[in-house]
């Protein structure tokens, strides 16, 4: 690493003083000279022993523009950083147009930003120093690798080539070349003769990347460099160029971009995860707080013992509503660790399905008539039989229908309508509330998903839980759920669809079956 070598324009010795403290904590060894006036100034770039300069813009004798042009002049590469209190923000577009690396307020607090920028703008010159020795390297290191050498003539025939482009053809000796022409080993022709013709213009492209043909039929990338030669009164009398084989580069850069591809695609899907894990976190500590808050709240007016009788049936009533809403979330939380960990216990039997739905209804309907939510029935024959548990069921369609009421506004219409195809029956929970937004509705059945519109303040409550759940008990009846909404504010249908138990023994045979594989 090379070693700073700063000049200090700055002709405030308080100012300086401060500045060369905060730069010495980064720079512990650094080289520095102090310039107050035009004489030091001349005898540092006399000297050029520096290789960065750190000026105010107000200077007694000058201005950090006329330093800056002046530097820049001599040392074009040389970084700059300007710390003044008097410049304004015109003065630092300019100079930063002039060439200047950065521009830092000359305040108390910005001495430490002062040595912060002068860190940054040298690590930037280090590395654009190391990138140029590179680059010369590996220029010096390309000229003494082997290439295809060749000379054509006007109509592209081969009149010498070297034994490395015999080789690379397939040939083992460079005379099996001579007299070919070289545009026959191109996969494309027709691009390298319209690359080959536009050599003899001012302007021409040297370089053209391809893919050509061996003896042996395989094809590999190339990198052709060529010239068009012409004589002293400028007729064209052939074309001398060169052939790097580059197959391998390129076969490497296909699967680097596979490789950044799939590492974005990874770091973009661990970042959902984890935000959604903290949004998860965040909104179940806010959902268990409201109704414990709201209990303790209640609870300490009741021990007062001065609570009339009618205050004492209304904390009573609160209460008993933020525990059973407070026992609903433990309930999610556990339902989702039984289904996590595969230990949920389900009893299959044959059951009729209509009355699992009308269940549903009784015990959504007082929320949806305190809304004035009209509820519309469609239902199939009352005969229709399917292998379930009830209980859990029943809480598939009852977390639908809540769902339904809890996104419709007042006065709205929630439908449930049923129909059968061949031995599946379809049952369907249309509403016309909020809907879905396009971008949520693929994600509607994950885990801690909450399908609400983001640009507004979350104010439906809930964990996120319940779609999860719904889609897991859903699935395990051997059957499927699906959302669709046409976007916000057109509503939305939730369609499970389930088999139909056919006959008596395939009731029994299936319903053993499952409760053995669910642990009963």
């Amino acid at each position: 690493m090379t070693e700073l070598k700063a000049l200090i324009i700055d002709d405030n010795s308080h100012d300086r003083a401060l500045a060369l403290r905060e730069l010495k904590r980064l720079f512990p060894h650094f080289q520095y000279q102090e310039i107050i006036d035009q004489t030091s100034l001349t005898e540092a770039l006399e000297k050029d022993n520096f290789n960065l300069v750190i000026t105010d813009y107000q200077l007694c004798w000058t201005t950090g523009i006329k330093i800056l042009d002046r530097i820049k002049k001599q040392k074009p590469d040389c970084p700059i950083v300007m710390f003044t209190g008097t410049g304004s923000e015109e003065i630092a577009v300019s100079a930063m147009k002039a060439g200047l690396d950065d521009y830092v307020i000359k305040s108390p607090k910005h001495y430490v930003r002062l040595a912060a920028a002068v860190h940054s703008t040298w690590q930037k010159y280090e590395q654009k120093k190391a990138l140029q020795e590179f680059k010369q390297s590996y220029y010096r290191f390309f000229e003494r690798v082997p290439l295809g050498l060749y000379r054509l003539n006007p109509e592209g025939i081969i009149i010498e080539a070297n034994s490395t482009l015999a080789k690379m053809l397939g040939y083992k000796q460079q005379q099996d070349l001579q007299g070919k022409n070289i545009s026959g080993y191109h996969h494309q022709p027709k691009a390298y003769l319209l690359w080959q013709q536009q050599l003899e213009q001012e302007q021409a492209q040297a370089e053209f990347e391809t893919q050509v043909q061996l003896l042996s039929g395989k094809l590999i990338w190339v990198n052709h460099h060529a010239i068009a030669v012409k004589d002293e009164q400028g007729s064209l009398i052939g074309y001398e160029g060169a052939i790097a084989d580059i197959t391998a580069n390129k076969e490497a850069e296909l699967e680097r971009v596979k490789l950044l591809e799939r590492e974005s695609q990874a770091r973009e899907e661990a970042e959902t995860v984890n935000r959604i894990k903290d949004e998860f976190l965040a909104t179940l500590s806010h959902e268990l707080r409201t109704p414990l808050n709201t209990i303790i709240g209640w609870t300490q007016l009741l021990c007062t013992g001065k609570m009339s009788q009618a205050q004492t049936n209304k904390a009573l009533e609160v209460i008993n509503r933020s525990a059973k809403a407070q026992n609903q979330l433990i309930d999610a939380l556990l339902d989702v660790s039984c289904i996590i960990r595969g230990t949920m216990k389900l009893q299959f039997k044959p059951t009729n399905l209509n009355k699992i739905l009308m269940t549903s209804l009784d015990t959504i309907r007082p929320g949806a008539s305190a809304k004035n939510i009209k509820i519309v029935t469609l239902l199939e024959s009352s005969t229709i039989q399917i292998n379930a548990d009830q209980e859990r069921l029943q809480q598939v369609f009852w977390n639908l229908l809540i769902n339904a009421i809890k996104f419709t506004p007042n006065g709205g219409q929630i439908t449930l309508e049923s129909s059968i195809i061949e031995n599946t029956i379809s049952i369907k929970i249309t509403d016309t509330g909020q809907g879905i937004a396009p971008d949520i509705l693929p994600f509607v059945f994950d885990r801690f998903r909450q399908g609400e519109n983001k640009s507004s303040t979350r104010t439906s409550g809930g964990l996120g839980l319940g779609l999860a759940i719904v889609r897991y008990l859903v699935e395990i009846h051997g059957g499927n759920v699906l959302a669709d909404s046409r976007g916000l504010g057109k509503g939305a249908t939730f369609t499970v669809n389930l088999p139909i138990l056919l006959n008596a023994n395939a009731e029994n045979t299936t319903a053993n079956r499952l409760n053995l594989m669910l642990g009963e």
